[in-house]
């Protein structure tokens, strides 16, 4: 396997990326995929499998793999995707990599605090962008400017989807509570700002349209660039800003 790595990084970018090291992303299904999400975000894995299966396409790109769980697991449109892994960290695409194998994923190593790099491509028709937000060190400029990176890696009428941990405008109870404040004192999430209201701004600021569902303590989102088709989930309805 070849990783395709890029030079820039920003000096926030590597905050955070000790955890997920290779001994540890064996463990990712078990503590984050089943017992996590359910116990303390209250966001069962079905729910973030089925947002894939929602807007996954046949060229797509998966902004910080993690261990490839819903990867593995989601339904994509063609048993031939042309699948982009792209992580700060190599440990996390090497480990995704192996499991997607059938998938021939191409690996990119790049930080998503900068520019994309032009080797990583564009005129992707989905990108995921799943539990990435709430480990990412906030930047001087903010972490909307993840937002404007992805969209220009983003087809006309692509999709870009995932979900975050958020700290304000959602339920937590006081075992999540205390978990979310744990993590970030680890250095592992970096979500004290984060917030359903900023989520609806930074969307609403770089995509025609966009499509927010609270769940637990979770936010899940798709937005689209293009006016043409709204990316609204079926039986869903947008939150409240």
């Amino acid at each position: 396997m070849t990783i395709d790595a890029s030079p820039e990084s920003s000096a926030f970018g590597f905050e955070g990326q000790s955890y997920y090291e290779h001994r540890r992303l064996r463990l990712y299904d078990a503590v984050v995929v089943h017992a996590s999400n359910r116990l303390l975000w209250r966001c069962p894995k079905s729910r973030l499998l089925d947002h894939y299966n929602d807007w996954i396409t046949s060229r797509h790109l998966e902004v910080g793999p993690g261990s490839g769980y819903y990867l593995d697991h989601c339904r994509f449109p063609t048993g031939t995707p042309e699948l982009t892994l792209l992580d700060l960290n190599p440990d996390p695409l090497k480990f995704a990599a192996h499991r997607l194998h059938r998938y021939t994923p191409r690996c990119v190593q790049a930080d998503i605090l900068e520019p994309l790099p032009d080797f990583v491509g564009s005129g992707f028709t989905s990108i995921a962008y799943n539990y990435v937000m709430h480990c990412l060190p906030e930047p001087p400029g903010g972490k909307q400017i993840v937002f404007k990176h992805l969209r220009e890696a983003l087809a006309p009428d692509g999709v870009l989807f995932g979900s975050t941990v958020l700290s304000q405008g959602v339920k937590h109870t006081a075992l999540s509570r205390r978990f979310n404040i744990l993590y970030q004192r680890q250095g592992s999430f970096h979500n004290q700002h984060d917030s359903v209201h900023g989520l609806h701004q930074a969307l609403e600021e770089h995509f025609a349209s966009h499509w927010i569902e609270v769940r637990g303590s979770v936010a899940l989102f798709a937005a689209r660039a293009s006016q043409t088709t709204a990316p609204r989930r079926p039986g869903a309805s947008l939150d409240p800003r």
